[in-house]
């Protein structure tokens, strides 16, 4: 069975589109951010870089989006945003082929965030788009099986360990809480793995494709990753895990016995074709093709 492995598209689907048709696959994996397209990348800065206040206190006194950037703008990006997962989401259904996707930090209104209060909330209309897909199944906080093997999906955002520094003690404790209940419920899930299986997150596993080499990026040499995915994959040894989120990494590496592998940035053309033999449970080859 060969797996198309994709994610971080953000709405920029030509290159795929263009690419994709010239290879041989029978599953689709997508690993998140099908949205969060690149103008909210500015308010981010705004939000988590500004100098001076790295507390709670300091991060109430800053401007909301719709603030940031003026009611009309506000609105006219939300809705791009929309579009953005909403036609990426189509695309990837579009394929024809039957597959598994997680969502990204990016895919905000997308999903329903269970860890903590008011940070994201799936909308009524996202459901629409959703509950349209024939091909591709969500198993965003979950477990599925397929030609027997188990898949484990667990995307959304996550709390990195990069910027702990910044955070002052009320800060902390609020993430500890948060990053507490998600590592509760990825157990609750880890626990249904049995036999052969292939685990799909968003964010990279701590010390696989974790590192922040940007650096002109203040958390520049700090890590993305998740402990506790790092612990479930050596504690159930995977034959293979799939990432995202570090859109400057693209490759394969070995976790313990898991391969782990990162497609790269899809809304540049880049992916994945992960060969398998699914009855052994064994990797037969990782390609990684160029757009041309």
């Amino acid at each position: 069975m060969k797996l198309l492995v994709l994610g971080d598209i953000h709405g920029k689907t030509k290159k795929l589109e263009k690419e994709i048709p010239k290879h041989d696959f029978d599953f689709v994996i997508g690993v998140g951010d099908y949205a969060g397209i690149e103008e909210w990348r500015s308010y981010i800065k705004y939000t988590l870089f500004k100098k001076g206040e790295s507390n709670m206190e300091g991060m109430a006194k800053r401007k909301s989006p719709e603030e940031f950037y003026g009611k009309k703008r506000f609105k006219e990006l939300l809705k791009k945003d929309y579009e953005a997962g909403r036609d990426t989401l189509t695309f990837l259904d579009m394929l024809g082929k039957p597959g598994f996707f997680v969502f990204g930090n990016g895919d905000d209104d997308w999903y329903t965030f269970p860890f903590g209060k008011n940070i994201m909330r799936i909308k009524k209309r996202n459901l629409n788009v959703l509950n349209k897909l024939k091909n591709i199944k969500n198993i965003n906080y979950g477990v599925r099986k397929y030609k027997g093997i188990t898949f484990l999906g667990f995307g959304g955002y996550l709390d990195a360990t990069a910027n702990d520094k910044s955070r002052d003690e009320k800060w902390q404790n609020a993430v500890d809480k948060r990053m507490g209940k998600a590592e509760k419920k990825f157990n609750y899930f880890l626990k249904k793995v049995k036999g052969k299986s292939i685990f799909i997150f968003h964010y990279p596993p701590m010390g696989v494709f974790d590192i922040i080499r940007d650096k002109k990026n203040p958390y520049h040499g700090g890590s993305t990753g998740s402990k506790f995915y790092c612990e479930g994959i050596l504690k159930k040894k995977p034959f293979l895990v799939l990432c995202g989120h570090m859109e400057e990494y693209q490759g394969k590496k070995k976790l313990g016995s898991s391969l782990v592998v990162n497609p790269g940035e899809g809304s540049k053309g880049k992916f994945a074709i992960v060969e398998l033999d699914e009855g052994k449970g064994k990797i037969e080859t990782v390609k990684f093709p160029r757009f041309r």
